[in-house]
């Protein structure tokens, strides 16, 4: 018995000392003297304590060992957020394993927060509210706007309060008229720690457009109403659910347009509240039916562009193309109807029955179609000059210079296999830049359409220059296409005449592009007057997700006047080897002394009537012959 009382002592005795030495290592704890509730609290420990230690704050009258939020002391510091409630506290550090003894403490108060917001006391509905607010951002605090006397700690659409003691924000008022509070809440607990009441009013909306309309025409809406940047018109059927909607525009100044639908039938214009839960007027709408007539040649030759003439409502986007008999939504060709009238199309090369049709740019819907017969036209053969290799492959010519021109225009946001053109370019062009090119190319590269949006912006990113290759890709690796960048190919053309100014041997201009020229110039012309300049430049165009008739025909102009080629690249495993393709020697085919065709060595065949013809490659020239439906390959 004398033996366990005596180890029992010899315990308790171990238990105490141990205590008291773990306490002796925590000096004190530093903090403020009061904090406001609910905001962060930065508190310092002096002295040494054991590996996982933590601080709390407690009412003082809790039990030893007991903790509230906690945080563990770190390299002497810890970070806790006061209660929400207002009062007297303890803050204690307490130690890693139970019973948590305290190791040290000192006494705080908790204080309440001084906050102030302001708004105009009457807003229209699904407005801006603007909101001026006074009070502590540290602690995530937010602003929020609820229904006059909602339970405490609701909330709906919110802003955080940043950057200092005051400032100002706007939320959007709610679009159902009625009595609103602006609060200010505090971080975590969602207290309130400001407040102010305003009213919506009901909405003073109306619109003004014509009742009715003829199917997939521009409409004109003016519009009077609650101005915020997100409101919007639409057309939709008189019974669409409230939030459904069809072609809209924002709401930003008055009058707006509007595609008209190209279903003909009665519908409703609305007006919209930004969220889509209010409807601040409406307008009935009736749209007609629009009409059209094609004239079509009665026979073609396959191959062979002809010319249709036609009558429709001209709408934006609408096309006329050719299409198998009885498939009208898979053409093989087509043209936009704003390229003017009579359209061009070609023939398809297979003699047969076909249709054209006139088509609406947004439904694909076909207001006319008639019969097209292609017969058999003049025999065709191909032509295609292969490398040294047999390859596709570009030799670099000794001094040469290689200009790369690309398009960063709004157009090429648009994506292809579910990434964006933009991208694709920029990944194939560093390909062609590393497989294709050398140190000993003069590279430059000129970009047009990344700087400004609604512009005609062209700039030489990279001056010609041999051996820099790696400027070259880490430029392209910053280029961004421009969300409604113009297309200014012509001017474009126009800066490399300027940036072969003063090169003494061969020159080729790359120009990757996926559009027309959407600022008035002529790229002809421009094309003629770098070629006039003295130098020895090809023009080579890569056309990159092209499909119209039109645009293809102006590249396939555009690459001849420049004596180079035009190559097509419908996807992005065609653009690469497009690319390398243009960085290759050009030919020409000749007859009579005309040029009649122009390619690129290692590139893709050209279609020629049969017959004899010269090919000539800088100072090399050969005799070939092209007979009907095959191809005839060379070397130079």
């Amino acid at each position: 018995m004398r033996s366990y009382v005596a180890s029992a002592a010899r315990c308790l005795l171990t238990l105490l000392c141990a205590m008291l030495s773990v306490t002796a290592v925590a000096q004190t704890l530093q903090a403020p003297d009061q904090v406001p509730m609910d905001q962060n609290l930065e508190i310092s420990v002096a002295g040494t304590v054991p590996e996982r230690s933590f601080v709390t704050i407690v009412a003082p009258e809790l039990a030893e060992g007991a903790y509230e939020s906690y945080s563990y002391v770190r390299s002497g510091k810890a970070k806790l957020r006061a209660p929400a409630e207002t009062g007297r506290y303890e803050l204690r550090l307490l130690g890693p394993d139970i019973p948590y003894p305290t190791l040290a403490k000192r006494p705080i108060k908790v204080t309440a927060v001084v906050a102030k917001v302001s708004a105009a006391s009457i807003v229209e509905p699904g407005t801006l509210v603007k909101i001026e607010w006074q009070g502590p951002s540290g602690s995530n605090e937010y602003i929020t706007i609820v229904p006059a006397g909602a339970e405490e700690g609701t909330y709906g659409d919110y802003v955080y309060t940043r950057n200092g003691n005051a400032g100002t924000l706007s939320l959007t008022a709610p679009t159902e008229p009625g009595s609103y509070e602006v609060r200010y809440l505090s971080g975590s607990a969602n207290h309130t720690l400001a407040r102010t009441g305003f009213d919506v009013k009901a909405a003073d909306a109306a619109m003004l457009a014509a009742a009715v309309t003829t199917a997939g025409s521009k409409l004109r809406v003016s519009w009077r109403g609650p101005e915020n940047p997100r409101n919007y018109i639409t057309i939709v059927r008189p019974d669409a659910a409230v939030g459904e909607h069809g072609h809209y525009v924002y709401a930003k100044t008055s009058p707006v347009e509007l595609n008209a639908p190209e279903e003909a039938g009665d519908y409703e214009i609305r007006f919209y509240s930004a969220d889509s839960k209010a409807i601040f007027a409406r307008n009935p709408l009736r749209v007609e039916p629009a009409t059209a007539d094609l004239d079509v040649p009665g026979q073609v030759e396959a191959g062979a562009e002809f010319a249709v003439n036609w009558l429709g409502p001209d709408n934006e986007l609408d096309y006329l193309a050719v299409t198998r008999v009885g498939r009208s939504d898979q053409y093989l060709n087509y043209s936009y109807s704003k390229r003017g009238n009579p359209a061009q199309l070609q023939a398809p090369d297979e003699p047969g029955s076909y249709e054209v049709h006139y088509l609406t740019g947004r439904d694909n819907k076909s207001l006319a179609s008639a019969k097209l017969e292609v017969v058999p036209g003049q025999a065709h053969g191909s032509l295609r000059v292969l490398s040294a290799a047999e390859a596709p492959a570009a030799a670099a010519a000794e001094g040469r210079a290689v200009m790369l021109v690309l398009d960063a225009s709004g157009s090429m946001l648009q994506k292809l296999g579910g990434k964006r053109r933009i991208d694709l370019a920029r990944e194939s062009l560093v390909g062609l830049v590393n497989d294709a090119l050398t140190d000993d190319d003069a590279i430059a590269l000129r970009v047009f359409g990344h700087r400004k949006p609604d512009a005609c912006d062209t700039e030489l990113v990279v001056p010609r220059g041999a051996g820099q290759r790696d400027r070259i890709r880490q430029k392209l690796a910053g280029i961004q296409a421009k969300n409604l960048a113009r297309t200014p190919i012509a001017q474009s053309l126009a800066g490399v005449r300027g940036d072969l100014a003063g090169h003494q041997g061969p020159a080729v201009v790359v120009l990757l592009t996926d559009g027309e020229e959407t600022c008035d110039g002529d790229p002809v012309a421009e094309i003629g007057k770098l070629r006039a300049a003295g130098l020895d430049v090809v023009v080579n165009v890569v056309g990159f997700a092209v499909d119209e008739h039109a645009v293809v025909r102006d590249f396939k102009r555009w690459a001849q006047a420049g004596g180079g080629a035009y190559l097509s690249a419908p996807d992005a495993d065609t653009l690469g080897r497009s690319l390398r393709q243009a960085v290759a020697r050009s030919y020409a085919v000749e007859q009579d002394g005309k040029v009649i065709a122009t390619g690129l060595v290692g590139g893709p065949s050209v279609t020629l009537p049969v017959g004899r013809y010269r090919v000539r490659a800088g100072s090399s020239s050969m005799e070939v012959e092209v007979v009907r439906d095959d191809e005839v390959a060379v070397k130079l």
